[in-house]
């Protein structure tokens, strides 16, 4: 790979700029989906591409080549240094200043991932859909089940004297299958995630998606009420995940968050602590650096509910006069890196879930949220529909399905009473079992 970073730098080094920055990257992507036992869908592609950013007068430059060719190579030189001569001057441009990192560069990349041959990944995918059949006959149809893995290896080298390069990939499977009964038809979706192949486990799987699509049979209506509610893991990181902009530099400094959430200010319950991890390997998005070659860190965004620290990139972090934590990303070398979360999780506590059943007494388990991307990311206030339990005497009563749930999501984390010990990363977003104080509940 470093060959086209070597031809590129010594363009660039024969040109008046302030700073220049190469990113060089290479994906390899493998998915296979199943139906009926039989392969369905089988995809696989590789993807390679160099970018070029640049600061010429204060002023930022990007292009970007999917031919590694030197005519190509110097045309995007020449096309990022085109686009600097035309863009606004900010005296905040820089690139990042080469420290020292003790992490491993390949520490989230594991062999087996390229090992293990396509007939075996196909016979994963194959072994969850048999498995949610095999489970209970009221399994009637799987929708999807599937097994994909993604490696990614990226190189960066700027002109203050940075070099960094790294490999990493990650597995993933998942389901999603029907359950039926004379009381109905309910859907399941199930995933899991893991560096290797080998740790993957489809069994497990294929009854977790079952068990969860069977348990939901027989759901009814509630009368609206408000009550304390228990959020499940897989519905909290997803909540998480719709308030992550207010953690961001650029959303802080673009006033686009809720004047709720500052520094200092004690947003959340005390029994809520938020972190972001580039270098958590159960996230989605563990890489030893981020997108502007910044070695990855754990940064503490909150504690005991109080936020301590913004998500900044080097951009933000100037302009806001703060300190950067690695919170560059980029989506792919056709784009240019921008303010954005790592692995961002809530961390867990030490109830288990029948714990946190049972200190509930009364109330409602949410398992699933439908239309969260209808939440106002700024304010926080939601209006979803929901499906999950009814909880009586500490005890799960019976599945309910057709409510809503309306609130605010900073309010949410303010009420939260008790934090469980089933965390799990779903993607980038990691959270436990949440126990609400009170939320309201529209029914029938």
């Amino acid at each position: 790979m470093s060959e086209s970073v070597n031809i590129v730098e010594e363009i660039l080094k024969k040109r008046k700029l302030d700073q220049w920055e190469i990113f060089l990257q290479k994906s390899s992507n493998f998915r296979v989906q199943t139906k009926q036992s039989k392969t369905d869908f089988v995809q696989k592609a590789e993807l390679s591409g160099l970018a070029v950013r640049l600061i010429k007068n204060h002023r930022m430059g990007f292009s970007f080549s999917s031919n590694l060719d030197y005519a190509s190579l110097k045309q995007t030189v020449d096309m990022a240094e085109s686009v600097a001569d035309v863009t606004s001057e900010d005296p905040d441009y820089s690139f990042t200043v080469p420290v020292e990192s003790t992490q491993a560069v390949n520490e989230f990349f594991c062999p087996e991932i390229e090992e293990t041959n396509e007939l075996e990944k196909i016979s994963i995918a194959r072994t969850i859909e048999e498995t949610a059949f095999a489970r209970d006959k009221r399994v009637s149809a799987v929708r999807s089940s599937g097994y994909s893995d993604h490696i990614l290896e990226a190189e960066i080298r700027n002109s203050l004297g940075l070099r960094v390069q790294a490999k990493a990939g990650l597995a993933r499977i998942w389901i999603e299958l029907m359950a039926e009964s004379t009381s109905g038809q309910e859907m399941s979706y199930w995933s899991g995630q893991a560096r290797s192949p080998k740790t993957l486990d489809p069994v497990k799987l294929g009854q977790v998606g079952a068990d969860r699509a069977i348990s939901r049979l027989g759901g009814v209506a509630i009368p609206s009420t408000k009550c304390p509610v228990l959020i499940e893991n897989t519905v909290a990181a997803s909540l998480l995940g719709t308030l992550s902009n207010a953690f961001l530099a650029e959303s802080h400094f673009k006033k686009t968050v809720s004047p709720r959430v500052y520094i200092g200010s004690k947003v959340f319950a005390s029994t809520i602590n938020i972190f972001d991890g580039g270098l958590e390997p159960e996230g989605a998005k563990a890489f030893p650096f981020d997108g502007e070659g910044a070695p990855s860190q754990l940064t503490a965004v909150a504690h005991v509910g109080e936020l301590l620290s913004l998500l900044a990139d080097n951009y933000y972090s100037r302009k806001l006069q703060t300190k950067p934590t690695a919170n560059s990303c980029r989506s792919s070398f056709d784009s240019a890196p921008f303010n954005g979360v790592t692995n961002l999780f809530i961390e867990h506590g030490s109830s288990t879930q029948s714990q946190l059943i049972s200190d509930m007494g009364s109330g409602i388990m949410i398992t699933e949220v439908m239309g969260l991307h209808t939440a106002n990311p700024i304010s926080g206030d939601f209006s979803v529909g929901a499906t999950g339990f009814k909880i009586s005497g500490g005890r799960i009563d019976h599945p309910v399905k057709g409510i809503a749930l309306a609130g605010n999501l900073i309010d949410l984390l303010g009420s939260v009473r008790n934090v469980g010990n089933d965390f799990q990363f779903f993607g980038a977003f990691g959270a436990p079992s949440l126990l609400v104080e009170s939320l309201s509940i529209s029914g029938e």
